[in-house]
Order: structure tokens, then C-alpha cells, then sequence
């Protein structure tokens, strides 16, 4: 469980002052928003929700659903997000995709691109849904050698489709936009990081922006650069990237949404002029390069530490050093049956279906300030599977940072108390 990471990519700010702005408006005729330079200060408000609303255990608890915080969940074991899927009331999963719009750049076999071979990530699903995956596999396209910062060729391995996910569109200085979901890693001056994180996102609980906080630049398409001297009887000209700074992010909305896997060393593509990460696909690619030995085991499934656990029934039990050894290897065998079968032409989601169960996942999840308390009394409590129990805890420090009063009520009344919140 030492892998499990859980950082907040955004949340409302002042969530306390939103949920005393809106108990106010039930109760009064005024226009709250008039009254804002007499609210109480952040801490106060979280005192008088305390006192009025969670302290008596009863009353109007529509306020609390306002506030919103957004979390990066990684490294863990696929049955703890599929536990969390389950609360689905005021709690949303994303992962990381493009709108069906946006533009990649697709190349001849010398890097260089033309409006012929323009096409949608969108239409490229389209194609690669009609049985022609082999022909479009071959169909190069613009990827960043990262070490150079020199544009090289790629090819497409899948085309993925994700489902209606949130949508915000970044606008740059120079005119290009890039229509995305907050966690899909873009390529900044800094290196990767998720959009959200890249731009310092704040945003309301309905996704709506409040502001960027960060000063960004993306690295883009484009600019010729002098041949290397070895080349200079080459047509081909070289186009490194440079950075372009955002300038603003707006919400879009929900959307369909779609990501590509590449092959090769570079794992991105150019998106709308933008380098962006390909698809993370915590299942195929990840198992053959276990079996190749490029990745460690542990980094790809869980298996529990060595140590004394109990079953359904109360029964104790020890996993011990031999049987953890065991299953490693289990998993290991499963993962070059896995390389074999994908070579000799299986499906993914056949061969998927046959693999260990738990392999590392990672899930962006929101939450409204009311629903996490319900997903804390359900999952934070002694007999809750101990991996979405260590979930909670790594959740716990960001909610009492975020809210204190709020926090420091729930953890004096509530915290593992299993009793369902208001």
C-alpha cells in the first residue's frame, strides 16, 4: 500500500463561506452575494455551520452539496475503483481524453504534413471501429522525441473511446485550443503535468472556471530548425517544439471523448498543434512490458503485504512470505500469456478478461463536500476492505486542510463511526 498516492487536482475555494452563503439565502429576502464583504470570515462560517446545521444533526443540508474538490487517485488495485464507482450520488470518475474535434497531426513517411492528411481523433475512431486497425496502424504520425525536443514519427496502436467525460478548452497566446478533460497530461516547459495541475485550475462545483492560478507553457508544433550536417542531402527539414503560454481555460461542458495509445519509444502525439500524452492503458501495454522486463511487477498488480488478515467471517489467517512469492509468480506467468496471446492476435479485452484481477489503476474522482462525507462513513470504517479504507486516509489530510471546522466535526462525531452523514 507504501504505492498509494492521492493529491487534489482542484476544489472550491472558501468552502465554508459557500456553504454559509447559501444557508443564509434559505433564510433570508436579501441578495446574499450583497453581502459579501460582511460575511464572516472562512473560519467563522465554519463555525456557524457547525453550531446551525451539523452540531443538532438536522435540518437543511442542501448547502453542503456546493463545495466541490477534485482528487488524483493512483497506483491503486482495480477493485477499490470499482467499489468507489458504486457511490454514484454527487461523485464522478474521469480519465484522460480529447473531444471527438480535435485535430492530429498525421505525416507522410518524411514528417511532413499536409491538409490531406488532417483528420479528427474523432474520425480516426470512426475508421478504426470499421475493421481497418490494420491499415490506419501504419498510418504515421508526429511524435516528440523528448530528449531532443526534435519532432519524430509514430504510429497509432489504438484508438480509444471513453464515454461522456468533462470537457474544458485551454486557448493559447497564439491562437490554437485544445479541447480536454482536466487530468490529460499535457507537454509543459515543466515537463508533464496533468491540464489542471499545468494551469493551477480552480473551478466551481459545477465545473465552471474560477481562475487558472499557474502560469503555463505548452510545447507546440512548428518551428524548422537548421538539418544536422549529416542529413544535408535530406528533403527532410527538422520542426522542433516551442513554447506557447496559455492564456485562458473555459468550460465546455460534458462531451464524447476519445484518446490514442502510439507505439515506439515516444509515447505522445500532437493534438490540435499540442504535444499530449497518449492514452494510459493500465492493462495491455503495461502486462507486456512486465514480461519484457521493462516494468516491475509491483508496479503493475497488488498484492497485499505479508502479514495477519481476517475473512468475512472474523477468521485470522497469515499471508505469509512463501504464498506472496507464489502469487508474484502467478502474476507473472499470467502477464507472458498475456504477451503471447496479444501477438497471436486475441482481442485485448479477451485476453484482459483471463488476467489477475488486481492491477494498479489510477481515476480522477469529485466529490460535492456532502457526498464525501457519505463516501467517509461508508468506506472509512473497520470492516470496509483495507485498501479503500487506506483510500479514505490518504483522502482525510486534503479534506481537513480544505475545511477545518467541518473536518474537525466529522472527526469528533462521525470518523469511523459508520453512521451515514447528513
Amino acid at each position: 500500500m507504501d504505492k498509494f498516492r492521492v493529491e487534489v487536482i482542484s476544489k472550491t475555494p472558501n468552502p465554508q463561506q459557500t456553504i454559509y452563503a447559501a444557508m443564509h439565502q434559505d433564510y433570508t429576502d436579501e441578495f446574499v452575494y450583497n453581502e459579501r464583504n460582511s460575511w464572516p470570515s472562512e473560519s467563522e462560517a465554519g463555525e456557524i455551520i457547525v453550531k446551525r446545521l451539523l452540531a443538532g444533526q438536522r435540518g437543511h443540508y442542501g448547502p453542503l452539496e456546493h463545495p466541490q474538490i477534485v482528487f488524483n487517485c493512483g497506483y491503486f488495485p482495480h477493485g477499490v475503483m470499482q467499489q468507489a464507482r458504486t457511490h454514484r450520488v454527487g461523485v464522478s470518475f474521469d480519465v484522460q481524453c480529447l473531444s471527438y474535434d480535435t485535430e492530429i497531426t498525421l505525416v507522410n513517411c518524411e514528417g511532413e504534413t499536409n491538409e490531406k492528411l488532417k483528420k479528427s481523433i474523432g474520425e480516426l475512431y470512426n475508421i478504426w471501429t470499421k475493421n481497418e486497425k490494420q491499415d490506419m496502424g501504419k498510418m504515421p504520425l508526429r511524435v516528440l522525441d523528448e530528449g531532443t525536443g526534435i519532432f519524430k514519427i509514430g504510429n497509432i496502436k489504438d484508438v480509444i473511446c471513453s464515454g461522456i467525460q468533462p470537457v474544458y478548452r485551454v486557448s493559447l497566446e497564439d491562437g490554437k485550443t485544445l479541447d480536454c478533460t482536466v487530468n490529460h497530461r499535457l507537454f509543459t516547459s515543466e515537463g508533464w503535468l496533468t491540464m489542471g495541475d499545468a494551469v493551477g485550475l480552480i473551478t466551481k462545483h459545477d465545473g465552471t472556471v474560477l481562475k487558472i492560478t499557474n502560469p503555463c507553457y505548452l510545447m507546440c508544433n512548428g518551428l524548422a530548425v537548421a538539418e544536422n550536417p549529416i542529413e544535408q542531402n535530406s528533403h527532410h527539414k527538422q520542426i522542433q517544439a516551442h513554447p506557447v503560454k496559455v492564456k485562458t481555460v473555459e468550460y465546455l461542458g460534458l462531451q464524447m471523448t476519445y484518446d490514442l495509445e502510439v507505439e515506439g519509444n515516444w509515447h505522445n502525439f500532437v493534438a490540435n498543434g499540442v504535444v499530449v500524452h497518449n492514452s494510459f492503458r493500465y492493462t495491455g501495454n503495461q502486462f507486456i512490458e512486465v514480461a519484457e522486463g521493462k516494468k516491475d511487477i509491483e508496479d503493475v498488480f497488488y498484492l497485499r503485504p505479508v502479514g495477519y488478515y481476517a475473512d468475512r467471517q472474523g477468521k485470522k489467517y497469515y499471508y505469509s512470505p512463501e504464498k506472496r512469492t507464489a502469487d508474484l509468480q502467478w502474476c507473472l506467468e499470467a502477464v507472458k500469456q498475456y504477451k503471447a496471446d496479444f501477438e497471436s492476435g486475441m482481442s485485448e479485452e479477451h485476453i484482459r478478461g483471463k488476467m489477475p484481477f488486481d492491477y494498479r489503476q489510477h481515476f480522477v474522482v469529485s466529490f460535492n463536500l456532502r457526498s464525501l462525507l457519505h463516501f467517509l462513513d461508508l468506506r472509512n470504517k473497520k470492516d470496509a476492505q483495507l485498501e479503500i479504507q487506506k483510500l479514505c486516509e490518504l483522502m482525510w489530510p486534503h479534506f481537513q486542510k480544505w475545511s477545518p471546522a467541518i473536518a474537525a466535526w466529522y472527526e469528533k462525531t462521525r470518523l469511523g463511526k459508520a453512521r451515514l452523514a447528513p
